[in-house]
């Protein structure tokens, strides 16, 4: 037996392969007769109308696609595709068990010679109620704007659709949608879009299984620039009495906004009032910028770009320091002063004047900068205690105290002299 094996093998090897090169060329030779299967060729729908007609809806149960077993020569039947087929369910055939005839029409040019079964020769079909409903539409985007620029608005020129079918396909639309792709656009434009349903899933539901009404719909894209602009704090409003308003806080410093070209052009700042009416404390607020700029800025169109579209502020509210000064006679002048008169004044506890402000502006300052006088027009002869008054312009609040003054007739050399002689 071992002999039987290993005797002469480089011999029996190559017979081993000429047998094998022999078979294959008989084979090829003799082009044998195969069959296969040919998957999932789709059934063309003829004549519905004589359902659809009559108000009913269809639904197919099964056969909208079919398998078909394909004989002949292997050298034909190998090239063989579903494109090959063309497979039809005629509704003008439709019998009462709501079975529709399925015929196959091979259209190689070989077909005369290939023996052509389909493993399904009907299309089971349900009939239903046809049904309707009214559908808004729902726009979806697909892809950027170019960089800055910004899809400000998109609509559609009809508000609603009309989607028909059977009722249980009918019933399975949630949304009728419509799908924009605005990749790189910058300008404002028009575009038409084809219309598909979707069912609570979000599946896209067969065209053929419903019609929708317009199948298309114009959207109107509006696209306008961006720009980045500072936004600015101010307040309005007088703060409490000897209080004043310290250095403001906030963020952002600024914010993206879009508009028209024209409004954007001439605004140069986001302008943020914040009322501080009576504050005697701190003033701490958060400010919707999308309702800021609905209430102030209405009718200009903008709009807040950012995601973060809260604007967080500080506005501190200081008490003001004080100071007393004390005024001298010698430091104030006298108005309205008649020369027939001699004006005489004194000062006591009355004449300190208290100064408000903020602590470093009243660091270094003396009674002269504020030029205190007392007015003396249309007083005569008598003692007076008037109220100080001061020509100073500036930050500081002085809170006025009074100077006494004595008023005397003025004697002259002539009333001197006139005495004498009596």
């Amino acid at each position: 037996m071992k002999d039987f094996f290993t005797k002469n093998i480089g011999l029996k090897l190559l017979s081993v392969l000429l047998a094998l090169l022999l078979w294959l060329t008989v084979m090829n030779v003799e082009d044998p007769a195969v069959t296969v299967t040919i998957s999932d060729v789709p059934v063309q729908i003829v004549n519905d109308e004589v359902i659809t007609s009559r108000g009913y809806r269809y639904i197919i149960e099964s056969g909208e696609k079919i398998d078909i077993r394909v004989k002949g020569r292997r050298s034909v039947v190998d090239r063989i595709t579903a494109d090959d087929f063309v497979a039809t369910a005629d509704f003008s055939s439709f019998s009462s068990m709501k079975m529709v005839p399925i015929e196959v029409v091979c259209t190689d040019e070989h077909a005369p010679e290939l023996t052509c079964t389909p493993k399904t020769d009907s299309m089971a079909i349900i009939l239903e109620d046809e049904s309707s409903v009214s559908k808004s539409i729902r726009i979806d985007r697909e892809g950027s704007v170019k960089e800055g620029y910004y899809l400000y608005d998109f609509s559609t020129d009809t508000s609603l659709v009309t989607v028909k079918g059977a009722e249980s396909q009918v019933a399975a639309v949630k949304d009728v949608v419509a799908v924009i792709s605005v990749d790189g656009m910058k300008d404002t434009t028009d575009i038409e879009v084809p219309l598909y349903a979707v069912n609570e899933d979000g599946e896209k539901i067969d065209a053929k299984k419903i019609t929708i009404t317009p199948e298309t719909v114009t959207v109107h894209l509006t696209i306008t620039p961006i720009k980045t602009i500072p936004l600015a704090v101010r307040t309005t409003g007088i703060q409490a009495q000897y209080y004043y308003i310290g250095d403001i806080e906030y963020a952002p410093q600024q914010v993206q906004i879009t508009a028209d070209s024209i409004v954007l052009d001439r605004l140069m700042a986001l302008d943020i009032a914040v009322p501080v009416d009576d504050a005697d404390t701190d003033i701490e607020k958060q400010i919707n910028l999308d309702e800021y700029i609905e209430e102030h800025y209405e009718n200009t169109g903008l709009k807040i770009v950012d995601q973060n579209k809260t604007m967080g502020i500080k506005i501190p509210i200081i008490k003001m320091s004080e100071v007393s000064l004390e005024v001298k006679p010698e430091n104030v002048d006298i108005k309205g002063n008649d020369p027939n008169y001699k004006y005489t004044t004194t000062s006591n506890w009355s004449s300190r004047v208290l100064v408000r402000g903020k602590e470093e502006d009243l660091a270094n300052i003396e009674v002269s900068d504020f030029n205190f006088y007392i007015d003396v027009n249309g007083y005569l002869n008598g003692s007076y205690q008037l109220s100080l008054e001061s020509d100073y312009v500036g930050n500081l609040y002085i809170e006025p105290g009074k100077m006494n003054v004595v008023i005397e007739e003025a004697v002259t050399e002539t009333d001197i002299t006139a005495e004498n002689i009596q």
